[in-house]
């Protein structure tokens, strides 16, 4: 009987590779070492957080408008000039759109780019935006709402040359800063269409 039972745990510890519970049962009865014990893994160091720098849309300096990738001295140009004017942005929208940015920069620009309003913050428009370089006077007259002189004005400006941005528009027409704020997302400024060719001298 001593002899099977031995014969047996023989057997199972020839198989404790391959039998787990042969295996335990030859460590409980001593004809097996027990397994070494195994060293814990070092827990893994977690990675500090990328820190974010961001900037205030409203009142960046142009050092900091110049860390954004693909901001060029053109557009910082023109961020100057409507911040000195007193023109602010209230969304990203906006921002892109006076820029002409691509999609690819909006998504390097989003995440360091903050929208605060000094001050009371303007009704957003829901019509799509209006080129003051080609609307029609009589669609300007009805869209924008302004008194005569400023719109003549306007007329004349774009006669002589198209405007080429928002803070051009502003600088040109001598709009106020509020008058350039309602025009944010209401108007674009597109290349003024070129008018009929003449035909050529016989």
């Amino acid at each position: 009987m001593v002899l099977a039972k031995k014969q047996d745990l023989e057997s199972m510890a020839r198989q404790h590779w391959l039998d787990p519970l042969a295996r335990k049962l030859s460590q409980a009865t001593g004809d097996l070492p027990p397994d070494p014990v195994q060293p814990k893994p070092a827990p893994r160091a977690t990675p500090n957080p990328v820190e974010t720098w961001s900037l205030d849309v409203n009142r960046a300096t142009p050092e900091q408008w110049q860390q954004l990738p693909g901001c060029s001295e053109a557009m910082v140009d023109v961020l100057m000039r409507l911040q000195r004017g007193g023109v602010q942005f209230s969304q990203l929208d906006d921002l892109a759109l006076l820029l002409n940015l691509p999609t690819d920069l909006v998504k390097l620009w989003t995440p360091h780019l903050v929208f605060r309003w000094h001050g009371d913050v303007p009704v957003l428009p829901e019509r799509p935006p209006l080129d003051v370089n080609a609307a029609a006077p009589s669609l300007l007259e009805q869209t924008l709402n302004w008194p005569k002189p400023r719109l003549q004005r306007l007329i004349h400006e774009r006669r002589l040359k198209p405007f080429e941005h928002l803070a051009d528009l502003q600088e040109r027409v001598c709009l106020p800063p509020d008058a350039v704020e309602q025009l944010i997302g209401r108007v674009s400024v597109g290349a003024r269409p070129s008018g009929p060719s003449l035909p050529p001298r016989s």
